[in-house]
């Protein structure tokens, strides 16, 4: 009879390790997933961030070039029509300015 508690823990004590060792397998196992499905939510929420961070540069870009276009355009239309001036328009302009000053400085 003494004998047979005696196996009987035994045997309840190796079941008990059994269990033990597939508990902590489990556990190891389910630290393992979580980890997985950390990183993997991690890497899709950067993704995410790079593509709003993405669309947000190039809005801004979009946003910077559409307020430059007229001003640009203007410019351009303004240094056109300087390069369409005549010599004998910039002579005249140039003969005016020079009456002008040798007029209030007095230097004639």
């Amino acid at each position: 009879m003494a004998r047979e508690a005696i196996e009987a823990v035994k045997n309840a004590e190796e079941e008990a390790n059994a269990i033990l060792q597939e508990a902590n397998q489990a556990s190891r196992d389910l630290r393992k997933e979580a980890e997985l499905l950390a990183e993997e939510q991690y890497n899709k929420i950067m993704g995410e961030a790079d593509k709003e961070a993405r669309d947000f540069r190039d809005k801004a870009l979009q946003e910077g070039e559409d307020a430059a276009k007229p001003i640009i355009d203007r410019g351009s239309e303004e240094a056109k029509k300087l390069g369409e001036i005549s010599d004998q328009d910039l002579d005249s302009a140039v003969n005016i300015i020079i009456e002008r000053i040798v007029n209030v400085n007095g230097n004639s």
